[in-house]
């Protein structure tokens, strides 16, 4: 039987020390600047570089001189100059390169290096995985969110420079009277009148919070409403809540403007029968994708991406933040925490708005005054992650005070506050006219 021959482990020990080389002879810190911006020191695999560029990381952190003597002196305070091979050592990985003209060369050879080593030892431990037991779409999630990380550690040079060229260009179609607004409408005037743009910009998290039954599920549904059967627009939901019948049921409630009782007890006129179901037609042939079930963040972030790819979705609503699972070995604030962050990256990796509901806790849901950012529930990273922040209560908790009828149709009137407006400004108040039995906001 003939032996498989040992597979060898990606890597260039001629690039790493060229590398090391390079950011020890470039005559000013330029080479650092364009090197670290490639490579981490956990991206090399020979030992001997390694320590070399965590030694040179160290001294331009501290603003010291980069040469053979400063490094052999904090390799010996280290207790590494064995390691490095001495002061010959050093001259030897310096020998590898007369200049530095070729830093970013050898950078880029060392990162792919890394990369493939990475992509190896992932495929190797799901193997090991899916022969041990574990479930093929869980290892599947895993991948992708394992080759994602890898992505977003590739950067994209100039992207800054991009983005000013963009901005130019749309303060110039501004002045011109000819640019198009490009943010999800929320449909409701004196709301997105307080948005940038005017309405929820892409990239951009907008959290919906409010207490029980205030309506804030209905809200995101009137939303995906306008931009799905009006405009047309892909929209994505995860409703962990809402089984997909139900959600049916309450947009074509909202859309035909006919409460559905009606129909449950036989006592719809002819328009209205007609109006219900050229609403269902609708909906159902609305772009609206819907997911009810993910094992945690990950998992959540790879079925977006996946509607991404697969549906072209302009716009994702996520009810609600509080029931996305997280590892249980963290604690309830941390987990949310982190889950609030991948929310955050995954609206700016997809470059789409994103509306996020999220509980409030029950004594700011009880306050006279209304609600503050402190009252979101389990970890206050939610208002540093979000862009924008919707608050909506009941005056005094009691939704009975806030019935109103106007002679035609009774309603509820809720208080909103931006409490957070990343490009605009915050505080602004308003008043919401929720007709709830036909789930309508406006």
């Amino acid at each position: 039987m003939i032996e498989e021959p040992i597979q060898q482990e990606p890597y260039s020990m001629d690039a790493e020390e060229a590398v090391v080389a390079c950011l020890v002879k470039s005559e000013d810190e330029s080479a650092f600047d364009t090197i670290s911006q490639i490579v981490t020191a956990d991206d090399f695999y020979v030992e001997r570089p390694r320590i070399l560029y965590q030694i040179i990381e160290e001294l331009h952190r501290r603003s010291y001189p980069v040469d053979e003597i400063t490094i052999l002196e904090r390799a010996k305070t280290k207790n590494l100059e064995e390691q490095i091979g001495g002061f010959l050592g050093i001259q030897n990985v310096l020998d590898r390169v007369e200049t530095a003209v070729s830093s970013k060369y050898y950078a880029n050879i060392v990162r792919d290096k890394a990369i493939a080593r990475r992509l190896i030892k992932m495929s190797r431990r799901t193997i090991e995985s899916i022969v041990g037991g574990s479930e093929a779409l869980t290892e599947a999630t895993t991948m992708e969110s394992e080759l994602a990380d890898i992505s977003d550690k590739v950067g994209v040079e100039d992207t800054f420079s991009e983005a000013g060229n963009a901005l130019e260009e749309k303060f110039t179609a501004m002045t011109e009277n000819r640019y198009e607004f490009t943010a999800l409408s929320t449909g409701i005037g004196h709301l997105d009148d307080k948005l940038d743009e005017g309405g929820i910009g892409k990239g951009e998290v907008f959290v919906v919070s409010a207490p029980t039954s205030c309506g804030k599920s209905q809200l995101a549904l009137n939303i995906v409403l306008r931009a799905a059967v009006q405009e047309g627009s892909p929209i994505g939901i995860f409703s962990f809540e809402m089984p997909a019948e139900q959600l049916m049921k309450r947009m074509v409630q909202t859309a035909s403007a006919v409460n559905l009782r009606k129909i449950r007890d036989n006592v719809a006129t002819d328009d209205e029968k007609s109006r219900v179901f050229d609403a269902l037609k609708k909906v159902r042939e609305a772009p609206i994708v819907v997911e009810h079930f993910v094992k945690g963040i990950d998992e959540l972030r790879s079925k977006a991406r996946s509607m991404k790819r697969k549906h072209k979705i302009e716009a994702l609503v996520i009810d609600y933040l509080q029931l996305i699972p997280y590892d249980a070995r963290m604690s309830k604030n941390d987990g949310i925490a982190l889950v609030s962050h991948r929310i955050k990256q995954l609206a700016m990796e997809l470059n789409i708005p994103i509306i996020l509901l999220a509980q409030v806790n029950r004594e700011g849901a009880k306050r006279e005054s209304g609600l503050s950012m402190h009252d979101l529930k389990d970890s206050g990273d939610i208002e540093n992650d979000a862009d924008v922040i919707l608050l909506m209560w009941a005056r005094g908790g009691d939704l009975q005070n806030c019935r109103v009828f106007d002679g035609s149709v009774s309603y509820l009137e809720l208080d909103y506050k931006i409490a957070k407006n990343r490009e605009g400004e915050r505080d602004l108040t308003g008043k919401f006219k929720f007709i709830n039995q036909l789930g309508r906001f406006q």
